[in-house]
């Protein structure tokens, strides 16, 4: 599976590259720091997966959803966000999002939600 991480937290980014590519079958092909350079990086390399947290600097977590899934519509979006109120969690899956998840979420739950087929 080919991911695309898009956090506004390098260290984030850093963690969760880590963790996902503990698994032979995981290539995190890129990084994105904002909003602006998901959609950029997604049109460009197409990872079959994006992990992206909902408060995205330059162009937010919800308009990359929209933007996204307009182009690439079979495209997977796992959202995170530090906060994981419902309003937040509805804001997400009525803007694309397939999954969400609390960055404080049991990370092998995170991981056994990406591993399925369909969300």
């Amino acid at each position: 599976m080919r991911f695309l991480i898009a956090d506004g937290d390098q260290g984030y980014r850093k963690f969760i590259r880590k963790l996902l590519e503990r698994n032979a079958d995981v290539n995190v092909a890129v990084e994105a720091a904002d909003g602006e350079e998901a959609v950029s990086s997604c049109e460009r390399s197409k990872p079959q997966v994006i992990l992206m947290d909902l408060d995205l600097p330059r162009f937010g977590g919800l308009e990359v959803i929209r933007t996204l899934k307009a182009e690439f519509p079979k495209m997977r979006v796992v959202m995170v966000s530090r906060v994981a109120d419902e309003a937040c969690r509805k804001a997400a899956f009525k803007f694309g999002a397939d999954a969400f998840f609390s960055k404080n979420a049991e990370m092998s739950r995170l991981l056994s939600t990406i591993r399925q087929s369909s969300f």
